[in-house]
């Protein structure tokens, strides 16, 4: 053994991950094989909404939250992209100031 503590799938699920810098890439919805292959990705459900794929040597530290090594870069999607919200299923607003998707039908930010 290498003295290392082994982390739970369970403990990672819906844990915040941020970049380096500090900035918020999203939460840990689940962890994913490539078949034939030894990589595992953690998959990220974005601030948008979207699902990224992280490689898990890209993590740095795991605590309460999680700190990649190297940043990962998340965009919004462009403003004719539609949106829409995972609750009510109706188009959600891109609300410029906050950097955020908006469901005024939910009266909440994605």
């Amino acid at each position: 053994m290498s003295g290392k503590e082994a982390i739970p799938r369970s403990k990672l699920i819906g844990m915040q991950v941020y970049n380096p810098d500090g900035t918020y890439v999203g939460k840990i919805e689940d962890l994913a094989f490539i078949p034939g292959e030894k990589e595992i990705l953690v998959k990220v459900r974005d601030r948008y909404g979207r699902s990224t794929d992280v490689e898990w040597d890209n993590l740095g530290g795991v605590g309460d939250i999680v700190i990649l090594k190297e940043k990962v870069e998340v965009k919004p999607p462009p403003e004719k992209e539609k949106v829409i919200c995972p609750t009510c299923g109706k188009p959600a607003t891109y609300i410029q100031q906050y950097k955020r998707w908006y469901c005024y039908n939910c009266k909440k930010y994605l």
